[in-house]
């Protein structure tokens, strides 16, 4: 029995799932603001648990060609990527486009602790 790739698999259509995932578009466009819940594990029992307001700075693929977002706390690409600060793996359906407006700018809305503090 030989190797064989999964996303070699022929689909419905006669294509194969790296070729139906390379047709589709990115939904989110670079510079949407975005909010996203993720959590990290480290190791030696070091972990995070995020819930972020990220920006949308990179489109990427992943190795079945599944569009994929890579996310910063800056707005411009060449900020996150030259001070390293930039998360990826993030498929669009685990992102939600946040509208931006004047009440967003100025605060009104902002991620808060509530409930799940302590």
């Amino acid at each position: 029995m030989g190797f064989f790739f999964v996303h070699d698999i022929v689909e419905e259509n006669g294509k194969t799932i790296k070729e139906n995932n390379l047709a589709r578009q990115h939904a989110i466009p670079i510079g949407a603001l975005v909010e996203v819940k993720f959590d990290k594990w480290h190791g030696d029992g070091a972990c995070e648990k995020v819930h972020a307001r990220l920006w949308v700075v990179k489109h990427t693929r992943d190795c079945d060609g599944t569009p994929m977002y890579t996310l910063s706390r800056w707005k411009s690409p060449e900020d996150a990527f030259a001070f390293m600060n930039f998360h990826t793996g993030f498929v669009d359906k685990s992102l939600t486009p946040i509208e931006i407006t004047d009440r967003v700018r100025e605060g009104y809305g902002a991620l808060e602790w509530g409930e799940e503090k302590g």
